[in-house]
């Protein structure tokens, strides 16, 4: 299973005035499907890892392979908030 970009809940302008309906558009396009893309190529050689969603892959990033997992981190949602700052 390749990782998708989900679709947007609201139009591109629906932040308008705030945050422009082009930029909008630009940094969902671009900058988040980057982050899918290059989470996808980073799992590739593990078809194992592939099923998993990004919140599996985050949360138990230590069982992720070494020479993958700065990338899964990275391209796949960060460090969970559990483990940065503690439970909520």
């Amino acid at each position: 299973m390749n990782h998708t970009l989900p679709k947007l809940g609201y139009s591109y302008d629906a932040l308008e005035p705030y945050i422009d309906r082009r930029t909008m558009e630009i940094h969902y396009t671009k900058h988040h499907q980057t982050y899918i893309d290059k989470l996808n190529t980073a799992l590739e050689k593990y078809p194992d890892l592939q099923d998993k969603t990004a919140e599996e892959l985050i949360s138990r990033l230590d069982e992720v392979p070494a020479d993958i997992r700065t990338a899964v981190r990275n391209h796949g949602g960060g460090t969970p908030i559990t483990r940065s700052s503690g439970p909520c």
